[in-house]
């Protein structure tokens, strides 16, 4: 039975809170690549698991992540000037380069001593995959970076965008581990009464897989959990989607992993990414049919234009017309759009006291259980699955498969290059 106390447990992530503290042993997505696009640029402002944070490039190209207050004065750093190789605030002068290190305090009598007894709160940077990952939990305790295998493939074999979802991202997660409302807010053609010519014309790009698979089963993993939405086929054979679901909160679809980073309780990141392990991506479309390109569909933040305050622009007239591939919803491509619509319609942390959860809201359940079921480890012994260096997080993937009708799933392998026992 899952609890308000449950929900209370993992949407909860600033400092000191059970889950902040289990997200904060992990490296977590900060910002993209592209944000920080070249040596003392403007420096950025973050905001992660409930904390104000500054980012910036140092003219060596390094990229440091810190508190966003100044040591001195707790004046924003923000504001500083980001030259020499470290960010200079602009109260009183103090330097600080990417590590924490105080480099000068040019108010301070040139015999002050005072600098080298000071050290600002600096993260570990990883900069892979185009994207900046910083660990925020204890020194000690530092895990190895994970190389999602997303981060390894060429830079043109992937493309990754970010925007913003004003909820917690625990209900963000649950709209992509969930791939049943695919056929209603997504298309709903079957709905609308779309006949079979009109939904043969649709783009196959878009719906090829439809309809969704109606059955789906789940197996518990050193990292999390993965699931399987099963799809009977004709031949005596089934198709297979298998999605990985990695604590905190990675889920890995097989061509387009996606990423949940609290911002704070009510608002998180939305990493997503596209990517191909044997040819190119096409960045620029990827970014335009997803409704992500910066100055189109956000804004220079990656923050939305569409939002709560203006209806997403849902366009009632066309949801009447019923000739667009979106007329069901009535909101304009792309699709996180038209999950962030319902998703943030919920409000900012879902009830879960008011909810009636059924068949098709199994992988719903899984992935609550798993995240609670992982908090409660944490804080009795240490734990952080994804932290465990033994899990090859690297070969963790998602994939497709045709099996026989007969053959269980489970006995796919778990790690991309595992061999496979012969299916049943």
């Amino acid at each position: 039975m899952l609890t308000v106390e449950d929900a209370e447990l993992i949407m909860r992530t600033g400092p000191g809170t059970p889950m902040g503290e289990l997200i904060r042993r992990t490296w977590v997505p900060c910002c993209l690549s592209e944000e920080l696009p070249e040596p003392d640029c403007d420096p950025i402002r973050i905001r992660l698991l409930g904390e104000d944070l500054v980012a910036f490039r140092d003219s060596d190209g390094h990229v440091g992540v810190m508190e966003e207050r100044c040591p001195h004065r707790q004046a924003s750093l923000f504001f500083g000037r980001n030259e020499e190789g470290g960010i200079r605030c602009l109260y009183h002068g103090w330097k600080i380069d990417v590590h924490g290190n105080v480099l000068e305090t040019p108010c301070e009598p040139p015999e002050s001593r005072m600098r080298f007894h000071i050290k600002h709160r600096a993260f570990p940077v990883v900069e892979q995959g185009d994207v900046v990952w910083i660990y925020m939990g204890p020194k000690e305790k530092q895990p190895p970076f994970p190389n999602f295998w997303w981060t390894t493939v060429p830079a043109d074999q992937r493309s990754v965008g970010k925007i913003d979802y004003a909820c917690n991202y625990v209900q963000s997660i649950e709209g992509a581990i969930e791939h049943i409302h695919g056929d209603v807010l997504h298309s709903g053609h079957e709905l609308m009464g779309w006949n079979e010519a009109q939904i043969a014309s649709l783009d196959k790009r878009y719906y090829g897989f439809r309809p969704a698979a109606r059955l789906y089963e789940n197996q518990d993993t050193p990292y999390g959990f993965r699931f399987a939405g099963i799809k009977p086929l004709d031949d005596d054979q089934k198709a297979i989607h298998i999605t990985p679901f990695i604590v905190p909160f990675h889920i890995l679809l097989s061509t387009s992993p996606h990423m949940f980073v609290p911002m704070d309780d009510e608002h998180c990141w939305y990493f997503d990414v596209r990517a191909s392990a044997t040819h190119k991506v096409d960045r620029e479309r990827e970014l335009r049919e997803r409704g992500e390109v910066v100055g189109v569909d956000v804004d220079a933040q990656h923050r939305k234009f569409r939002t709560l305050d203006n209806n997403f622009l849902q366009d009632r007239k066309a949801m009447r017309a019923k000739k667009e591939h979106w007329s069901f919803s009535g909101i304009p491509w792309g699709k996180p759009h038209q999950d962030m619509a319902v998703i943030e319609s919920m409000g900012p942390l879902t009830n879960w006291a008011k909810e009636h959860l059924g068949v098709a809201d199994v992988v719903i359940v899984a992935m609550r259980q798993c995240l609670i079921e992982a908090v409660k480890r944490f804080v009795e012994s240490g734990e952080v699955a994804e932290a465990d260096p033994s899990v090859p997080l690297d070969r963790v993937r998602g994939e497709s498969a045709v099996i026989p009708a007969d053959a269980e799933w489970k006995q796919i392998a778990m790690y991309a290059g595992e061999s496979e026992p012969a299916m049943s």
